[in-house]
């Protein structure tokens, strides 16, 4: 239904500056003295004037979505790249002044070939010369309609008309304020009237909505969202914003905020996080979101974080990114950490760490020291040293360390590589160290077998010396035996 009418004259408003960066290639801002936005100043009340806004995009490029430019608080023109609409993409023009002529733009984006081979995005700025002088307000049922016209209101058909649909979106904040006080209090009050204005919130509004709420705003709000209209808003939130929401938001509230935080807002939040603070999200986070987490944090973090961490907690829900961090680890870690840390990796990680640890002797001692008193595991670690690690490892171990080790190394290592050390003291000192091994255990044996056979009645002793003659004693070498006997 159509309604009154209120015809605006098309004159120069405030001049406007270049806030954009090299990619948009505009000739005209450089040759002209100035360019200058649309004044609408209405028939009959000249005191009563809006400006046209700028709202211009390229075309679609590709995935990459539409270059547009804007004018922004203080009549600068911005530019941004949106992967979504950004609302008046589908705006292939805006007006502006060269002086006093007015002039059509339009853009137009492409992608061009860098020397390297890349590519990089190019916008021109296209002007032409516009005949039109006029435009008419229409007031329609819950809304207005704009349009190019003549002094008498009749409208012009012209697909330029979409780019007036913009008026009255840059409204400036004394004028709100002004039409909003001619409104009873009761009303702007009212539950009514905030869900009618929430309803009707454009993409952009959203966004300055969510860029407005003081922190006790938001902290309220968590209470009061559905999960699909928390998801909605806080994709608008700066990422000072969601420090000041985790920072504010006690256990519970945070159950609700951060399972809805996507990965670049996980990532950019935890950056800013000390590791106490990242352990306050921890209980709330989504599996991808966790391994986001620990990948983003610093490797002094990722360290205490573990710390504490069982041995089936490490190599289960930390083990990619341990994995990933262990070759930096082992190689920066000092001795106490890297003992808390070795003891508690898989066989698997432990063959990283031989791996990595090449040039590094003294490092290599301080893992065998480690994993003394856990010969399963340090026999997984021996294993995968190199032969020229090993034999370096046995050249440097003191006495007193080979008689705590040397019978806790792989046996077949130890042959491997015992005839190529530096030193034939340490090749006897290593056998000895056998020996004594090796004599200890069978001394031990001996004693048990005695035992044994002072608890059998005496009827079944000879039925045991039958079936186990002494020979059986010496036959338990417990592999040492069978080192000794390669080396004599």
């Amino acid at each position: 239904m159509s309604g009154k009418k209120h015809v605006f004259k098309m004159v120069p408003g405030e001049e406007l500056s270049k806030g954009f960066g090299s990619s948009v290639c505009w000739p005209d801002f450089v040759r002209f003295q100035s360019v200058k936005k649309v004044k609408l100043m209405q028939l009959g009340k000249e005191d009563e004037a809006i400006e046209l806004p700028i709202r211009l995009c390229g075309n679609n490029i590709s995935r990459g979505g539409f270059y547009c430019i804007r004018d922004e608080e203080g009549n600068t023109l911005k530019s941004t790249l949106s992967r979504d609409k950004p609302g008046y993409s589908e705006n292939n023009c805006a007006f502006v002044y060269y002086g006093d002529m007015l002039v059509k733009l339009s853009m137009e984006s492409k992608l061009i070939s860098r020397e390297d081979g890349g590519l990089r995005l190019r916008n021109n700025v296209k002007s032409e010369r516009s005949e039109h002088g006029y435009v008419t307000q229409e007031e329609l049922d819950d809304t207005y309609k704009y349009y190019f016209s003549d002094y008498q209101g009749n409208i012009i058909n012209s697909p330029d008309n979409q780019a007036l649909q913009y008026i009255g979106l840059d409204v400036s904040e004394e004028t709100i304020k002004d039409i909003l006080s001619k409104i009873p209090e009761n009303i702007v009050l009212s539950k009514m009237f905030a869900k009618i204005f929430v309803e009707e919130l454009t993409e952009d509004q959203l966004a300055t909505l969510a860029n407005t709420l003081r922190p006790d705003q938001i902290e309220y709000l968590v209470e009061h969202l559905t999960d699909n209209q928390w998801q909605a808003l806080m994709s608008h939130f700066t990422n000072h914003q969601l420090r000041i929401l985790v920072h504010e938001l006690n256990q519970e509230k945070l159950g609700i905020i951060v399972p809805l935080l996507n990965k670049d807002q996980v990532v950019n939040l935890v950056k800013d996080l000390n590791l106490d603070q990242v352990k306050e999200i921890f209980p709330h986070l989504k599996m991808d979101q966790f391994m986001e987490v620990i990948k983003t944090i610093s490797d002094d973090q990722f360290v205490k974080l573990i710390k504490d961490a069982d041995e089936k907690t490490l190599n289960t829900l930390f083990n990619e990114a341990l994995t990933d961090r262990l070759p930096t680890l082992v190689k920066t870690l000092e001795e106490d950490t890297l003992h808390n840390l070795i003891n508690k990796l898989d066989h698997e990680k432990l063959a990283i760490v031989a791996r990595e640890l090449t040039d590094d002797s003294d490092k290599i001692q301080m893992v065998v020291k480690s994993l003394a008193n856990n010969p399963e595991k340090l026999q997984a670690f021996a294993r995968n040293m190199s032969n020229e690690q090993f034999k370096e490892l046995l050249d440097n171990l003191g006495a007193e360390e080979l008689k705590d080790i040397i019978h806790k190394l792989p046996h077949e290592k130890v042959i491997s590589v015992i005839g190529d050390l530096d030193s034939k003291d340490q090749s006897n000192a290593i056998i000895d160290a056998l020996k004594e091994k090796f004599n200890e255990q069978n001394e031990k044996m001996k004693d048990l077998m005695s035992k044994v056979d002072r608890m059998l009645p005496e009827e079944s002793e000879a039925n045991w010396n039958d079936a186990h003659p002494s020979t059986y004693v010496l036959q338990d070498v417990n592999a040492e035996f069978a080192v000794i006997d390669n080396l004599l």
